[in-house]
């Protein structure tokens, strides 16, 4: 929720938080999705995609209302928390009913509205977290949408008759679960303490369980994680890990642009959710096209394209100090969500394509899941350059020149990383001309 970004300031004023429980509060949110997003896409085909989302919105919206309640960062972790394991439930049946829906020769047109939406109400985030907290209480940026949330999950439940289901002989083992999911709490938890031999040990701990599980997940029948998805499948691996890298910056993209608004250059909340408006905004007008763009540019081209955009934007944010003008973020921003508005709608819709219609609910909650993880390896890059840098300090003005430093530091990385999936991008592409024009004589 880019509008509960917009209140960090506040609720650390009213909380106390330390710079390290901020970094808290965007991690968990994502430890949660990250956690339940591949055990999300086989509950939807086991018990119904429709179902599973409504109920992913029902824990948002109770989520919603824990959050505003908080009186203390306990409260206020729990609340984001369940939020991001409403969101898994939510982001791991969606994708797969959109996908599911319409006849093939509308799927792009469709996956490009259903882009589309989901940035219309990223762009509603930002105007509406700016206008509650210039006129009301940080509170009510959670309340207000739990109550929506909750409306939507009951006319869901009781209103949408329809369902839609994958394989329902799939199986969720309690052994594949608990080892993924531990092995992303342990590298969270470790992300703070990586100073000290215990954080080390967490973090190499964390590291081999998840490659353990990876591996595990190859042997297995009915895996949580389709490997085979990788292994034989090299269009949606290639793209798979693109989506991995670029989002390794762009979810943790909101938090560290807040930071540098807000506390660096001392603007206000509702001009500052006016400001992230740009992403948004230019992603909801160019995501619709794709369906437009395909029959005019080849699909190899508009990747590219996207992912030099998207790499540009974050170069631009990797070299802002505080005297930078507020023109170069807009820019910045612009570049980022075109870039996305490009990729996201011709990436999933070529990733869907490519597998086939027994595994598109794995192959649906693999796609979000690398999303996900991407997300939290993003953000906790930051949240060690935070905690390694500024620790269990409140952020006053004193250490404004360690936080610049921190998110110059987060945005040269993430572009490292927009330039590494630019490159794979690139080199199979290249690959895969040659080999067809191999074949072709």
């Amino acid at each position: 929720m880019h509008s509960s970004t917009l209140a960090i300031p506040a609720i650390a004023a009213e909380l106390r938080l330390d710079a390290e429980a901020l970094s808290w509060f965007t991690l968990i949110n994502v430890l949660g999705n990250a956690c339940l997003i591949l055990p999300a896409g086989k509950l939807a085909d086991i018990y119904g995609r429709r179902r599973l989302f409504s109920f992913g919105v029902l824990i948002s919206g109770c989520s919603c209302i824990l959050g505003g309640l908080a009186v203390n960062a306990e409260l206020l972790l729990a609340g984001r928390l369940l939020q991001g394991i409403g969101g898994a439930f939510i982001f791991g049946s969606s994708m797969a009913l959109v996908s599911g829906i319409p006849p093939e020769e509308q799927k792009a047109r469709v996956m490009g509205i259903y882009i589309a939406i989901c940035y219309m109400g990223i762009v509603a985030g930002p105007v509406f977290g700016g206008f509650i907290l210039k006129y009301f209480d940080w509170r009510w940026v959670f309340h207000i949408p739990g109550i929506i949330l909750l409306v939507t999950a009951l006319v869901g439940f009781f209103a949408l008759r329809w369902e839609r289901y994958g394989d329902r002989n799939t199986r969720l083992r309690f052994l594949d679960t608990s080892l993924y999911m531990a092995s992303l709490i342990l590298i969270a938890i470790a992300v703070f303490r990586t100073a000290e031999l215990s954080g080390q040990l967490l973090m190499l701990t964390g590291i081999l369980m998840f490659g353990g599980f990876c591996w595990f997940q190859s042997k297995r029948r009915d895996p949580l994680l389709q490997v085979t998805l990788f292994r034989d499948n090299s269009v949606f691996a290639t793209l798979g890990i693109t989506h991995l890298l670029s989002y390794s910056g762009l979810l943790a993209l909101p938090f560290a642009a807040t930071l540098y608004l807000q506390y660096l250059k001392a603007i206000d909340p509702q001009t500052t959710g006016l400001i992230l408006l740009v992403q948004a905004l230019f992603t909801a007008m160019i995501a619709p096209a794709g369906g437009w763009l395909i029959e005019r540019v080849r699909v190899q081209s508009i990747l590219i394209f996207g992912m030099l955009m998207l790499l540009i934007g974050m170069a631009i944010f990797a070299f802002l100090d505080t005297q930078s003008p507020i023109w170069k973020v807009g820019l910045a921003l612009s570049l980022i969500g075109a870039a996305v508005g490009l990729v996201d709608t011709q990436l999933l819709r070529v990733s869907l394509a490519s597998v086939e219609d027994r595994l598109l609910g794995s192959a649906s909650a693999t796609l979000n899941g690398l999303r996900t993880v991407g997300g939290f390896i993003g953000i906790g890059i930051i949240s060690y350059l935070m905690g390694s840098t500024i620790g269990k300090q409140e952020i006053t003005p004193a250490i404004y020149p360690e936080l610049m430093n921190v998110l110059n530091s987060f945005f040269i990385i993430a572009s490292i990383l927009t330039f590494c999936a630019l490159a794979l991008l690139t080199t199979a592409i290249v690959l895969r001309n040659r080999k067809r024009a191999q074949a072709s004589t």
